[in-house]
């Protein structure tokens, strides 16, 4: 599916947070449900991972420590992850049912930032991981949403990922919609490694697959 020189302007329905985050047909009142890593952390270990919250929670207000290692936002449809020196946990590298999951390193190491996948909304992900995207797990019902990881803000930009394997990666983005149901496609669920060429994603596009999203 090529997409070559279609530009796009993303339309926003509902905003939350200045800016930040915005979605649509999410029940404002519902709690997201999240993996707590909350492992009890030597004085050596809490020295390199609470400043770490700490200037998270300072640089964007509104999340809440939940556990040793994690902040969430917006009642825990946004989890911030923070790697803890010596530790090795299942729960590190997994990303939960209904979530969109990126990780700074290769092989989902490092820091990870759990997203809720939604109907239909953007993500911008500097508010949330000041580095780059290196790999992402994707855990969700099966062709149902398609996720877009773009290098402009608010959607903005190009393609550089997606969980759609025939999309025209590198190609202005599209209108975030797979029309073409007859086109030849197949859904991805993980990738361990970007490359060089496509490790610049400022946001997370969700989008359905078929239409518009079902209430």
């Amino acid at each position: 599916m090529k997409t070559k020189g279609l530009t796009i302007v993303v339309v926003v329905c509902v905003l939350i947070g200045a800016g930040f985050y915005f979605y649509s047909g999410k029940n404002p009142n519902a709690q997201s449900a999240y993996s707590l890593f909350d492992p009890t952390l030597t004085d050596e270990q809490k020295s390199v991972v609470q400043p770490q919250i700490d200037q998270q929670l300072a640089r964007a207000p509104g999340g809440k420590q939940v556990s040793s290692t994690q902040v969430v936002y917006d009642k825990g449809a946004i989890v911030i992850t923070y790697p803890v020196p010596g530790v090795a946990n299942e729960r590190l590298t997994t990303c939960d049912y209904r979530h969109f999951c990126v990780w700074e390193n290769n092989d989902y190491q490092g820091q990870k930032v759990s997203l809720e996948v939604l109907p239909s909304g953007t993500v911008n992900l500097p508010v949330y991981m000041t580095r780059q995207v290196s790999s992402w797990k994707y855990n969700n019902e099966r062709y149902r949403t398609v996720v877009y990881g773009v290098d402009g803000a608010n959607a903005v930009g190009r393609i550089m990922t997606s969980t759609l394997k025939e999309i025209g990666i590198g190609d202005e983005c599209c209108p975030f919609r797979a029309d073409n149901q007859k086109q030849s496609w197949t859904e991805i669920y993980e990738l361990r490694a970007l490359g060089s060429t496509t490790d610049t994603i400022v946001s997370i596009r969700f989008s359905p697959m078929f239409g518009t999203p079902a209430k």
